[in-house]
Parts: structure tokens; C-alpha cells; sequence
């Protein structure tokens, strides 16, 4: 027997697909949740201005994620890809 750990060739599942681990990822999640607040008022307030607003900010967020993942504020590799979004063949 040896003391030796085994070696590992991942990460953490966190790590290797970069959840929450950007600026684009935060971006879209806070604007996506600011749309959500508007359309849940909306709907307490009976206000389809409101929903419409709301629907449109939801739709918004993802627009903010995807502009800052392409200008460089993504999760990347260090070969440049996006993390996450191929797994090389086992």
C-alpha cells in the first residue's frame, strides 16, 4: 500500500464548467432577475405596461450575457474556448 493519493484529471464540476465564475454570468443572472421583480409586480398590480417591461428586460438579459461573453468577460480556457462548451472525447 501507498500513501499516494490517486491522480485526478478533473476538477471540481464547478471548475470545469465555470459556473457563476464570470462577469458575463452574473450580469445576465442580475438583469434577468431584475426583470423577473418587474414582472412579478406587474402581475400583483394587474399592470400589462408593467409585463411587457418585465418581458422585455428577461429578454434583455440575455443579450447582456451573450455581448459581454464575446467581448471577453466570459469563462474561458486557456487555449481561449468557452468552458463548458465542448468536452473532449473520453
Amino acid at each position: 500500500m501507498t500513501s499516494q493519493q490517486p491522480e485526478t484529471t478533473h476538477g471540481a464540476p464547478a471548475d470545469e464548467h465555470g459556473h457563476g465564475h464570470s462577469v458575463a454570468g452574473w450580469a445576465g443572472v442580475g438583469t434577468a432577475l431584475v426583470g423577473f421583480l418587474i414582472l412579478s409586480l406587474a402581475v400583483v398590480f394587474t399592470s400589462l405596461l408593467w409585463g411587457i417591461i418585465g418581458g422585455v428586460v428577461i429578454l434583455a438579459s440575455l443579450v447582456v450575457a451573450y455581448v459581454l461573453s464575446k467581448t471577453g468577460h466570459g469563462v474561458t480556457t486557456a487555449s481561449g474556448e468557452a468552458v463548458g462548451a465542448g468536452r473532449p472525447g473520453r
